[in-house]
């Protein structure tokens, strides 16, 4: 099955449309469509959650939020990109694939479903009433080369635009039948293997981690500011990132930390690296108590998954301390900023 395409040169002739402008979620003026867009890729696809009612800028404190769950149903969130075929033998002309695998014992309705890729900034929309089987898998043909052999990444989109799934950056030089895949099936393991084109990678040891909007995420709010989980929608930058709770929109710069903007060197690795880490993921927010919030941004420690993202972007050198902020911050006397010189 060859599917339409949405924002690349060689799209063909489709029902959906682009957007021809974005809506700031949260008012700021200032914030830029590639701001909002995912940042690998300058394609922008309108959604309906930005519609929703979105936070106030300027509120003192980020509200409590108990309940974890997502507007995404649960058996839609599982679904996930399971084996991409960039460089098939010969030609890649109509020969690259991606296959979605489907964890639960239900079958799940792909209507409107798309898959975005960062090379060619193409938006991949699946038929209309598709279709994946309880515990199994769909395969996507691409017509005409998509995909690249070099630094490809991958994100899966539900009906409502949110992000449910994306891989890791992909390489395949190697011209044969050989994939990128899970294995087992459903795990957080790629491999570059033999193709499995249409079925399971590994049926008989498929991953016994059902995934949902929700996570057993053991990270904890500190202090009395606001403390919320949601899901990482938007990356602008190493240290600035769009969460969504429930139905608001939040964005959140990180206390003490501070990555390189856009017109700075190390801007597209601290940018990468923030995106592999939370984008689709499920975040906690930690507001610091004493810096709540700065223009429209909620300042805070931001967990994906159990990742304290701030740490990680010192640890790993995508970020320098924000010197000015541990005379005030909540999280100065933490050791990873007293590691750095608070």
């Amino acid at each position: 099955m060859a599917i339409p395409l949405v924002g690349s040169s060689s799209a063909q002739s489709s029902n959906s449309s682009m957007a021809s402008n974005v809506t700031d979620p949260i008012g700021n003026n200032n914030v830029t469509a590639d701001d909002l867009a995912d940042n690998n890729t300058k394609t922008t696809t309108a959604t309906n959650d930005l519609d929703d009612e979105i936070g106030t800028a300027g509120d003192d404190n980020l509200q409590v939020v108990n309940d974890t769950e997502t507007s995404i149903n649960d058996d839609v969130a599982n679904i996930m990109i399971n084996e991409v075929e960039l460089n098939p033998p010969g030609s890649d002309l109509d020969g690259e694939w991606i296959e979605l695998y489907n964890p639960v014992d239900a079958d799940t309705n792909l209507t409107n479903f798309e898959i975005r890729t960062s090379f060619k900034s193409a938006t991949i929309q699946l038929p209309p009433e598709a279709v994946i089987e309880a515990n199994g898998t769909y395969l996507i043909e691409l017509d005409g080369q998509i995909l690249s052999n070099t630094a490809e990444s991958l994100v899966l989109a539900n009906s409502s635009g949110e992000i449910i799934d994306r891989t890791p950056s992909l390489v395949d030089r190697s011209d044969d039948e050989r994939t990128w895949q899970r294995v087992p099936d459903g795990g957080d393991e790629w491999q570059f293997t033999a193709g499995t084109r249409g079925q399971l990678n590994d049926p008989g040891e498929q991953a016994d981690a059902t995934r949902s909007a929700t996570s057993s995420s053991t990270a904890q709010c500190q202090g009395t500011a606001g403390c919320a989980e949601g899901m990482a929608i938007r990356i602008v930058d190493g240290d600035t990132l769009y969460v969504r709770v429930n139905s608001t929109i939040h964005k959140v710069d990180l206390a003490l930390v501070s990555a390189p903007s856009r017109m700075d060197d190390g801007f597209i690795e601290s940018t990468s690296f923030t995106r592999s880490l939370c984008l689709g993921s499920h975040v906690l927010i930690d507001q610091d108590d004493k810096l709540l919030t700065s223009d429209s941004s909620i300042i805070a420690v931001v967990y994906c998954e159990s990742a304290n993202l701030n740490s990680e972007l010192l640890n790993n050198n995508y970020a320098a301390l924000d010197a000015g902020q541990c005379q005030t911050s909540e999280f100065a006397s933490q050791r990873w900023a007293r590691e750095y010189g608070c």
